[in-house]
């Protein structure tokens, strides 16, 4: 663990068992946080969700994991429904009824900062728009004075990014599962809740074993072609 690096961020696994994998070993010294959408797209919903039990994950709820936890499919693309039908389906009684405790917000407090997470945005958790400081910069203005906490995590975008306004720190980790920055690496991040300072990170794992998986499972074939490319 690197001195002073003391909460891992993670979020979109979207059941990439390999992956979750690869990420947990790199931060499995660390506390770790998740900001939604433990599954959807990929062909390893138990066992995803099975580990984020098992280790004691804080968790919020995603707009897969909600679709899938709650049959509401009416917000995804055609393709995400046939994933979240499919993760539905195959899904234990015991983890279905997981994501269905899954809080859309979490509010917490390490070392005197106070961090909110939200899967899609603050107002919106679970259907709010894809937030990217290089399209909508007033929306990070917004956050900075209307919400009291230091530290706003988002996911939902799949593509990392660290900005900071009016002393708050803003980010999204990236995604573990299905990337889409045109880098193919499982992503995470390490917030330094004392300094804020926080590190976007990457790890390899077995993208062709993945893609394989989905392809056996008969999903959309577009879920593994991602994984190879990272977009």
């Amino acid at each position: 663990m690197l001195y002073g690096l003391d909460i891992a961020l993670i979020a979109d696994i979207h059941s990439n068992l390999e992956a979750f994998e690869a990420v947990l070993e790199k931060i499995g010294g660390y506390k770790i946080l998740c900001l939604g959408d433990l599954v959807g797209y990929g062909a390893n919903p138990n066992e995803v969700i099975e580990l984020v039990r098992d280790k004691n994950i804080k968790c919020i709820m995603g707009n897969h994991d909600y679709a899938v936890a709650t049959g509401d499919f009416s917000e995804l693309s055609p393709k995400a429904v046939i994933a979240a039908k499919w993760t539905r389906n195959v899904l234990k009684k015991e983890n279905l009824d997981f994501l269905s405790t899954l809080p859309s917000t979490l509010r917490l407090e390490e070392e005197g900062k106070k961090i909110l997470l939200a899967h899609a945005t603050p107002q919106d958790p679970l259907f709010g728009d894809y937030i990217h400081p290089d399209t909508d910069p007033f929306k990070f203005l917004y956050y900075a004075t209307e919400y009291e906490e230091d530290v706003l995590c988002l996911g939902h975008l799949h593509v990392p990014y660290i900005y900071r306004r009016l002393e708050k720190l803003i980010l999204n980790p990236g995604s573990v599962g299905q990337p889409r920055d045109g880098n193919t690496l499982a992503r995470y991040a390490i917030l330094d809740t004392e300094n804020m300072n926080v590190k976007v990170c990457g790890t390899k794992y077995n993208r062709e074993l993945s893609a394989k998986k989905i392809i056996e499972a008969n999903l959309p074939q577009i879920f593994a072609a991602r994984l190879l490319k990272g977009v």
